[in-house]
């Protein structure tokens, strides 16, 4: 069975080897036996459930809560040649029957719906009599109403689960700490259920957390090492968003924003355009993050402070899915503690819920003000503890000089108890350093006991500090009062004296001289990652298909490493398996060898050699017909048109008719006249002709100007020549 699995990883998937505890799990669930998986975003869970769908003879059944989410991954594993749907709101009748035909005649491996839609009547009663191997859910916090995403509808899925006794389930989730976990087992009451705990520790991502000041400013500053990198931002606000948006496509980046207000249509848009490279930064509230499923995202920026720990390191994790380096900024302020926790307060949940979240939202600001590992904090948080640093947080790439600041502390306290807390952070400022300016002097402040106690520090330092001391609680912004700095219930202590307050010296944060020491793919061909890449989004744009399902930034990387010149070679790339091998490989070898000298392409197994005969590229020779086209062949003479057919599949209306042009040429009775007129084969044939008739369909496509499609060039061409091959003598 375990060489079954490396078999099909290899084939569907396009990797060598089982990361972290994906092949335990897989081992049970093959084995009829359920699992608990708690794994990183990004560490590959969803091959824990996706790879036994393969193999397992019958339906898997996967719980997702967001349609986008759903529509990614059945998006990716249909361009990895897996039968996947996904059955939620947005299905139109007839593409929902469709679906559920497709189930009845045990076409699909696996189908997706939501928790709502897992547990109605409607479908329990209907999927009772289906051949189901397998259920998984994912995001299975959501089942808890300790974690941070809990949602009523994950505690009915026992319906669905008891609906097949003796089947596998598989519950999986990025984060859940031991209450959550435990939670999620006796919630789901899983038989015989083992726990499988992978390090919750993201080591490709960089984490930096700075004071919320000149956000924009330090923002802007933060882009210039990722000014070509995709990237959001999280706003706690419907306005933050679209403000923070403004100013930063005024800065000359594609930004745009989105929110729960917007509608359906343009959110949509928003997400779409993002998946698709078109936009580089989107400014969002929390509405848009567990449905996004891009792999290249460089790097998350927290505008606000997020409600709790999971929330944080959930939305984090929607950088660096791939693997490579990322970057999240996290920006903390004591305000947005105040917002949240008055958030907290004015909902209408159990008092009990209410003192669970306030007791989450202390903890992340415990972690904004953490002095040591952050990565340490979290694994902590988690149940997860080491003694060693993790080297990939501000405080281990840059680690903060404290001091004892009690003096300096009691200073400023005692400014703002004598300005009888009626100024902001600048006039404590300018009381504390002797300022002789005219509101300074006209106010009397200039007659208060502590006025000049601090003119040995520099006013930026004195910033530094005042923040410090807001932040951790000694002093507090009344936003009430034209933003006066007032005391709190922790002041009293230091002024006595009876209360020593460590602060951190003032830094300056350079993010392009940060080097994040995380295992990589290095010496890549830069300018062919970008010629792969442009194809991959011609191919994209042809296919009607989101870029990172043909392939991801990490394969491309791999691929302008390894340097493919043969189909052998191509297959030593990370992520590329036997069925985008055949579906996209031409393609891509061709860009390679268009773009890269023969002695420097790879033949295999990591060897360089020179070829000494150049080898033919030819995009017009006629390939057989597979189980594929035939099924195509089979609906297409039923009367099904194209569309219909690419809707009953689950492929696009490119690829049947692409079917379509091979059945012909091997000699199946098709009517093209749908796809192609005479007019249109009579120009491309002459088209070819007049450009000494090249082995390659772009020249024939650049020619045109567009006037015709890629299948379309294949087909006229490759008819052409089939016709001029010399026939047999009787």
């Amino acid at each position: 069975m375990h060489d079954r699995a490396l078999q099909a990883l290899q084939e569907y998937f396009g990797y060598d080897a089982f990361r972290l505890h994906q092949s335990d799990v897989i081992d049970r669930t093959m084995a009829g036996k359920s699992s608990l998986v708690i794994m990183p975003t990004g560490g590959g869970k969803s091959l824990c459930y996706q790879l036994p769908a393969v193999l397992l003879d019958g339906l898997t059944i996967v719980v997702s809560p967001l349609i986008a989410l759903m529509q990614d991954q059945v998006a990716a594993l249909q361009a990895s040649g897996i039968a996947a749907e996904a059955l939620n709101s947005a299905c139109e009748p007839g593409e929902e029957a469709q679906i559920r035909q497709g189930v009845e005649q045990g076409r699909l491996k696996l189908l997706y719906v939501s928790p709502e839609r897992a547990v109605s009547p409607g479908f329990l009663s209907w999927i009772a009599h289906q051949k189901v191997a397998q259920v998984a859910i994912d995001e299975a916090h959501c089942v808890s109403v300790w974690g941070n995403d809990f949602r009523p509808e994950y505690t009915r899925l026992n319906a669905l689960i008891e609906r097949f006794p003796g089947i596998p389930v598989a519950a999986l989730t990025a984060t859940a700490d031991s209450a959550t976990r435990h939670d999620i087992l006796q919630q789901l009451a899983l038989p015989d259920c083992e726990v499988f705990l992978s390090s919750f520790e993201r080591k490709n991502i960089q984490v930096d957390v700075l004071p919320a000041q000149n956000r924009i400013r330090v923002m802007l500053r933060f882009l210039e090492s990722h000014s070509r990198e995709c990237g959001i931002v999280y706003c706690l606000s419907r306005k933050s968003t679209e403000q923070v948006a403004e100013k930063l496509r005024q800065a000359g980046y594609a930004a745009r924003h989105y929110h729960a207000a917007m509608g359906s249509e343009e959110r949509k848009a928003v997400q779409d355009s993002f998946q698709r490279d078109e936009v580089q930064i989107i400014c969002a509230t929390i509405a848009f993050g567990m449905g996004i499923d891009k792999p290249n995202i460089r790097w998350i920026v927290h505008y606000n402070l997020p409600k709790n720990i999971e929330s944080y390191y959930q939305e984090i994790g929607r950088a660096g899915r791939d693997g490579d380096p990322a970057e999240a900024l996290l920006f903390a302020g004591y305000g947005d503690m105040r917002t949240l926790a008055q958030f907290i307060d004015d909902g209408d949940s159990h008092p009990d819920f209410k003192a669970l979240q306030h007791a989450k939202l202390s903890r992340m600001w415990e972690y904004t003000q953490a002095t040591s590992c952050r990565t340490k904090f979290i694994l902590g948080y988690f149940g997860e503890h080491r003694e060693r640093n993790c080297g990939h947080c501000d405080h281990c790439l840059n680690p903060p000089r404290s001091f004892d600041g009690t003096v300096i502390a009691q200073k400023a306290l005692s400014a703002c108890y004598w300005l009888q807390q009626q100024v902001g952070a600048n006039m404590l400022i300018d009381v504390l350093r002797g300022s002789s300016s005219r509101e300074v002097i006209s106010r009397g402040f200039d007659q208060i006991k502590t006025y000049g106690a601090g003119q040995d520090i520099d006013w930026k330092s004195w910033r530094h500090y005042i923040t410090q001391l807001i932040d951790r609680g000694y002093l507090a912004i009344d936003y009430t009062r034209h933003n006066a700095i007032i005391l709190t219930e922790l002041s009293r202590p230091v002024l006595k004296g009876e209360v020593s307050v460590q602060l951190c010296e003032p830094q300056e944060v350079d993010f392009k001289a940060k080097q994040l020491n995380t295992p990589a793919i290095e010496d890549y061909d830069t300018a062919l990652f970008t010629k792969l890449k442009e194809l991959r989004r011609e191919i994209s744009e042809q296919d009607d298909v989101k870029p990172f399902t043909i392939f991801s930034d990490a394969s491309l990387k791999d691929m302008a490493r390894i340097k493919p010149g043969t189909v052998s070679a191509l297959m030593d790339v990370s992520g590329v398996g036997s069925y985008k091998r055949d579906k996209y490989g031409a393609a891509f070898l061709a860009c390679i060898r268009d773009n890269v000298p023969e002695a420097e392409r790879s033949l295999g197994s990591g060897k360089v050699v020179k070829e000494t005969t150049p080898r033919v590229v030819d995009d017009f020779a006629i390939a057989g017909v597979s189980d594929t086209h035939l099924e195509t062949l089979q609906l297409f003479g039923q009367g099904l048109s194209v569309a219909e057919i690419a809707a009953q599949r689950g492929l696009t209306a490119q690829t049947i008719a692409r079917h379509l042009y091979r059945l012909k040429l091997n000699g199946e009775a098709v009517d093209l006249d749908p796809l192609i007129s005479p007019e249109q084969i009579s120009y491309i044939q002459g088209l070819w002709k007049a450009l000494d008739k090249p082995a390659r369909i772009k020249p024939v496509y650049d020619e045109a100007d567009e006037a015709v499609d890629y299948e379309q060039i294949r087909y006229a061409v490759s008819l052409l020549r089939k016709q001029a091959e010399p026939t047999c003598a009787e």
